[in-house]
Parts: C-alpha cells; structure tokens; sequence
C-alpha cells in the first residue's frame, strides 16, 4: 500500500518524470542585433532551462548553428570577437594572410571590363562591387568552422547536438527555403545573404538569399518539423519603417523583404522582444552591449519562463553532453584536392598550390588557409568556394574548390583629377594567363600637363619549388613643373623643369614569408632634365638648360606590405628597403640664348652606391581612432653633377603626401636625410576620415648654391623642414576624393588648399 501511494504522489507531484516536455529555441534575423540571442541562450542555460530544437534565419541561424554544433555561449561570444570573424563580416583580407609576392602592380584604376578569349563579345563591367562585402574572407571561414560538424552529423541537422534548421529564400521561386540537410556551411550562408551585402550562394541549382526576405522568424517551421511542446522566441528585429530618401539600405530592405509575423500564440510558447533600433546590422563591435541586453531582459523575464517550462536540465549535465559530442568530432586534416572550373591546366595550377605529394600527403587546416589566400593575391581567380568532404575510410577530408577563372583580358581606365594642375587620365590593358607557366602582360599609360607615361611588361612565373618570377618592363615618362605651382620663392632659382626618362628594366622576384617579397633588378636608362637657372629670363628669348644621363643600375629590394590602402591607408603595415649601384655619363647642354651648346665634358662619368629605407605602420587605438607612424632615410654617395639645379632636381625626394608629390620642392631634397612622421586618423564614420600628417625632413648636408650655380654642401644636420596637412576623405566604391590643406615650412607662408579625386600613382623612376 505504501509503495502504490508513493507512486501516485510522484505522478501528481513530479508529472515531469513520467512526460518529458520538448521545447524549441526560434531565432530571428538582424545582423549584428542578434548576438542578444546568445545572451538570451546564456541565461537559458544558467537557469536549467533546456534546449531541445533550435531554428534561425539570418544572423539568428548563424547563432542557431554554433549552438547546435556544441558551442557554448562565451565561444560563440569570444568567436564573434575575433579578429578572423572581424575579417570575413566586413571582407576584409587578414594581414598575415596576403601573399604580397602574387599581387599584381598598382594602377590608378577606376574601373575595368574582362573580356574572355573563349567569348569575346561577353564583356564584364567591374566598376562597382558585386556586393558591398567581399566574400571570399567568409568562405573559407564557414568551411573551416562548419565542416567538421557536416561530417559529425553526416549532412543530416537532425543529427547535431541540437537539432537545427535554417531558412533562406528561392528569389526565383519566390519562396522559402528550409535547410534541414547538407553542408552546415552552405545553409547559415545562405540564410545570412542579405542582397547586395553579400553575395548569394548556389544550393541545388539555385541562388538563395537571406531567409528574412519571406521568413525572418521560423516559428511555423519549428511546429512543422519538431512539433516542441512550447517554444522561446526570440527577436531582435524591427517592423519595416517607411524608407528614407536618404537611407539606401532602408530603401533596400522594404524592396525586398517581405512582412514578417514577430508574434507567438500565448498558448504555444514565450516571446522575448528586444527594442535594438540604435543598433546597426553590422555593429559587431558592439557585441558586449547587445550581448549584455539579450542576457539582462530573459533574466528579467525568468520567472515567468520557469512557469512554463517546470522541466530542468543542470549544466554539468549539458557541459558533459557537449564534451561527449565534441570529442567524436573529426580534425580537418586534408589529404586530398579536386578543382570544378577552368580547364586542365588551370585546374593543375591550383592543386600545386596546396603542396601535396607522396612525402607529404595532408596539410591542415591552416595550411590550407594560406594556401587558398595565395591563390586569390593575384585577382587571377574572381571566386573560389571551398567545400570539405569527409571520407569516413581515411578519417581526413577532401578539399573541393569551386574556381571561377577571371578573363584573360582586362581593360581599365581611372586617373586623377584635382583642383591645381595635375589632372591625369589612366588606360591600360593586361593579359593574363593561369597555368604553371602563368605569363602576364601588361600595357598602360596616363596622360595629362604636367605628367605623360607609358609603360609596358611581360611577366613570366617560374613553376620551380621556389616560387619565382621573372619581369621585363620598359618605361617612358615625362613630369614638368610649372612656375604657376608656386615652387620656388627664391631669386635666383629654376622656374620651369622638365624631368623625363625612359628605361628597360628585368627584374626576379623572391616571396619572402607570406607578406614580402625580394625582387633583384638590371638596367638601362637615359634621362634627360631641361632647366632655367634663373628666373630672370625672357622665355621667348631662351631656351632652357640640358641634363643628359645614361646610366647603368643594379639593385636588390625588399618589400612587405599590408597596408589597406596605397593612398590613405588606416591599417596594416609596410617596409622597404632598396639597395642600389648606378654607374654612367652626364651630358650638360647649355643654353646661349636660342641655342644650346655641349659643355666639356671631362667629368661627366658618375658612379654611386644608396640605400633606401621606408616604414609605415598603424596602429588601432579603438573602432573610431588610428595613430600612424612613417619613417624614411637615404644614404648615397652620390657626388654632385654640373650644377645646382642639375643636382637638386636628380636628388632623392621626400614626398609623403599626394600634395608633396605634384610640386617641387627644392628644401625637401637631400642626397642623404632622415625624415619622419606622425599621422592621427580620426575615422568619423565608415569610409569618412580626417587625417592629420605632421613630417620632420632634416639632410645630413643640405645642397647649397653656389657662385656660377656651382653646388655645395652646409653644415652636418644643420638644416629642419616640416610638412603639415590635414585631410578629409572619402573612400569611394571606385576611387577617393580628399580635400586638403597643408603648410610647408619652404618657402615661406606655403600654404596651400585643394581637392583630389582618384588615384595620384606615377610609374617607378628608375633611380628608386
């Protein structure tokens, strides 16, 4: 009789052990707004509550994933954090990871057009971005995060540690899409395409996007494929507001997505509604805050949790369910690799990459990281979407890379347009082939008052163990300085220069580690300089003086460089460091009124060694400021030439700034100087920046003039310029615009003021 009385009273009092109730975790989309479900998950847990199925669309399936794959609350917090998530949410490329030695030469491009060799009359446009987030960052990181869960799971969600779903959208179906099986990777991709942020992915055939254009909180695909006895939502987004004229990604998210019910039936389960409007969808930064409130408000709301869901599980229980199922997960070892696109040749190109032979048959996954970096440092490659298959024999995993060879032929345009003179308009042309033979050539020119260049080369890539290339380069160019630019003040000056050359260059290129490269150079080169002595002289009646030069170099280069930017760069790094021997003639014409005669030439052999030095580094004081440092310094033993302006116009420059780099400045040239800088970036908004650079330019032995314009040098460290300039800028999809002002310390009250727009990039000189 006791024993029956004991059982009734455990029924009625302890129903729970006799009806185990399910419950559904249902996540809504909203970018960064929905890294609140991970503090609505960290209070769940704390308090016992369990978690049975979960489903998400967008950045909640993102959540929703990591969940169900075995990730605690803090890893998903500390993940989020990281500087690999900080990478592929904004697309941008981790500066350990660019493999300098395969970028191509910058050009002042604006835009391009690709035409293929297979289908001329097909012509690519590449003036904007395919989508306002790189995505190549990202797909490597979903492989590597959600690949060893697919394996775990066999492809099937049901199988996770939480069972899971996503959902994404046929655009072209117009209708929902519920991933329940597949590749983990692919389905919280798809779900977080949100239309022109990110570019959309193929499953099945099919482009789909963001699963918040039709169903941005999965509560009917809870009830429809786990059937849980009540269910959590949770919900970060906000009813779709009238669009602004001036607010582009509103206008966008009213075209495309459709009204979402963020309601659940009081009988079914709990709705937990976050107010998250001052938040941007990607505010990841603020990832602490969001957290907090996603934890703060179900806490709140816990006791009105509790009494619907009586049923516990404690968290050494879930702690020891969650090591269980992770030590069963397999380490992403690969041992093979197969290519989808391009042809054979292209195909064995992109295999080599990933150094795998008999003696060495895996690579990890970090490996594989630097590898699938190297292959897009090029822009040979325009996508590349990497897949881990499992192969339950080996244990390890295939790499299945889906290429998409870019064109071989590329035509770009761009330039610089500013307020003074300097206005330039850039063509050029590249072929470009992928094999183990890969050859580029490339031809372009600017063209403009006060600069004309062309340039032509042919590079060829070594298929060696050691990666090498060889480059041949032939280079005409011609820069005038005019006396309208205000660059002498001085009496007895030059008023008007012409600086022109023309060059042939082969050169050997070395990668050295992943960020540098080593590139030995040979060369012939004439270069012509004509002058005014003075500017007390009738132009019409004068012809200016001549410099001839016809030099032999030779030279060693070390370079690394991470920088986000050639132009106003806010990040990364960069050093260079050139060793130089030149040897040649000087040939001086002078001028005698219309005419020009050969001076004696019995000193006109010229032989010297320099080196050259360049730093740049930025540092990120927080999300708003950066603080950069640039530093420089030249030693040669150059000796002088025929005469002052000879000299100083053929003298090493310090130009830090697009400014410094139009005019000419007499007091910035030095054969031997140390020069540095301080640059403190206030970043106002996304691509907005005010820049502030501060140099110091101090000679070892400043050039001076002498009688009958003979040069000299002053005293040892005798003489100190400095440049200041303040900028604002703005970094355009195709290009940067700037507005300036800036002092130079000579001459004197050198102020000046103006507006740029593009890309202010001249070809090498010959003497580096």
């Amino acid at each position: 009789m006791k024993k029956f009385l004991l059982t009734l009273f455990t029924i009625f009092i302890c129903p729970s052990l006799l009806y185990s109730q399910t419950v559904g975790l249902v996540l809504s989309g909203g970018g960064a707004k929905g890294i609140a479900h991970i503090g609505v998950i960290q209070a769940l847990e704390e308090n016992n509550i369990p978690i049975d199925y979960i489903a998400g669309t967008s950045m909640g399936a993102i959540v929703g994933a990591l969940y169900s794959m075995g990730y605690t609350p803090a890893e998903m917090v500390e993940l989020i954090k990281s500087p690999d998530f900080a990478s592929w949410s904004t697309g941008t490329m981790e500066e350990d990871y660019i493999y300098y030695f395969k970028k191509p030469d910058l050009v002042p491009e604006f835009a391009s057009f690709k035409i293929g060799l297979q289908d001329s009359s097909k012509i690519t446009p590449h003036f904007l971005p395919q989508s306002l987030i790189n995505p190549l960052p990202m797909n490597f990181a979903f492989m590597r995060i959600f690949a060893p869960y697919t394996a775990q799971s066999g492809g099937n969600f049901d199988n996770l540690f939480v069972p899971f779903r996503a959902v994404a959208s046929d655009v072209y179906n117009k209708r929902p899409l519920i991933l329940k099986n597949g590749d983990l990777g692919d389905a919280v991709r798809a779900s977080m395409s949100f239309p022109f942020v990110f570019k959309p992915i193929e499953i099945d055939g099919v482009l789909v996007y963001d699963g918040g254009i039709y169903n941005n909180f999965p509560i009917d695909v809870m009830k429809e494929d786990f059937n849980p006895d009540i269910i959590i939502g949770s919900n970060v987004a906000s009813a779709i507001e009238k669009p602004d004229e001036n607010n582009l990604m509103g206008q966008i998210e009213n075209m495309v997505m459709q009204k979402t019910n963020y309601t659940i039936d009081e009988n079914e389960g709990i709705l937990i509604d976050f107010d998250l409007k001052e938040f941007g969808l990607l505010d990841f930064p603020k990832a602490d805050i969001i957290y907090n409130i996603g934890y703060e408000k179900t806490q709140d709301m816990m006791d009105s949790i509790k009494s619907r869901i009586p049923r516990e599980i404690a968290a050494d229980k879930i702690a020891l369910q969650r090591m269980i199922y992770k030590s069963k997960t397999p380490e992403l070892i690969f041992d093979d690799v197969s290519v989808q696109g391009g042809n054979h040749s292209q195909q064995s190109y992109i295999k080599k990459q990933f150094h795998t032979n008999d003696e060495r048959p895996t690579f990890t996954q970090e490996e594989a990281k630097k590898s699938y970096y190297k292959l897009l440092s090029d822009s040979k490659i325009s996508d590349l979407i990497p897949h881990a298959i499992y192969e339950e024999e080996s244990g390890n995993f295939k790499l299945d890379l889906k290429a998409k060879v870019s064109d071989n032929i590329v035509l770009g345009i761009g330039g610089y347009i500013s307020s003074g003179n300097t206005n330039l308009i850039y063509l050029g042309a590249k072929y470009r082939t992928l094999s183990l033979y890969s050859m580029d050539i490339d031809v372009n020119g600017q063209l403009g008052k006060t600069y004309t260049t062309g340039l032509a080369s042919v590079r060829f890539e070594l298929p060696s163990d050691i990666p090498m290339y060889l480059k041949l380069m032939g280079v005409h160019s011609k820069k005038k300085y005019y006396e309208s630019e205000k660059l002498f003040y001085i009496d007895e000056s030059p008023t008007f220069i012409t600086n022109g050359e023309s060059y042939f260059k082969l050169r050997v290129g070395l990668p050295f580690l992943t960020t540098g490269k080593t590139e030995l150079s040979a060369g012939y080169g004439t270069l012509t300089d004509r002058y005014y002595q003075s500017n007390v002289v009738d132009y019409s009646q004068t012809t200016a003086d001549k410099s001839n030069y016809k030099l032999f170099m030779g030279s060693i280069r070390f370079e690394k460089n991470t920088l986000n930017s050639f132009m106003f760069p806010v990040s990364g790094n960069s050093i260079s460091v050139v060793g130089e021997a030149v040897y040649g003639k000087e040939y001086y014409y002078a001028s005698e009124g219309k005419e020009i005669s050969k001076r004696s030439t019995n000193k006109n052999k010229h032989s010297w060694l320099q080196l050259t030095g360049q730093t740049n580094h930025y540092l990120n004081l927080s999300q708003k400021f950066t603080f950069g440092i640039r530093s420089e310094i030249v030693l040669s033993s150059k000796g002088f030439f025929d005469n002052y302006t000879s000299t100083i116009i053929q003298a090493p420059a310090f130009t830090p700034t697009p400014h410094s780099k139009m005019v000419f400045n007499e007091a910035f040239r030095a054969t031997q100087y140390i020069a540095a800088g301080v640059l403190p970036i206030w970043k106002i908004v996304n691509k907005l920046q005010l820049r502030t650079e501060l140099y110091g330019f101090a000679p070892f032995y400043k050039i001076k003039r002498g009688e009958n314009n003979k040069p000299y040098y002053g005293k040892f460290m005798n003489s100190f310029e400095y440049i200041g300039e303040v900028a604002l800028v703005y970094d355009l999809p195709f290009a940067s615009i700037s507005m300036y002002v800036n002092k130079y310390s000579y001459p004197k009250n050198n102020w000046n003021f103006g507006i740029g727009l593009g890309f202010l990039l001249y070809n090498a000189k010959f003497i580096e």
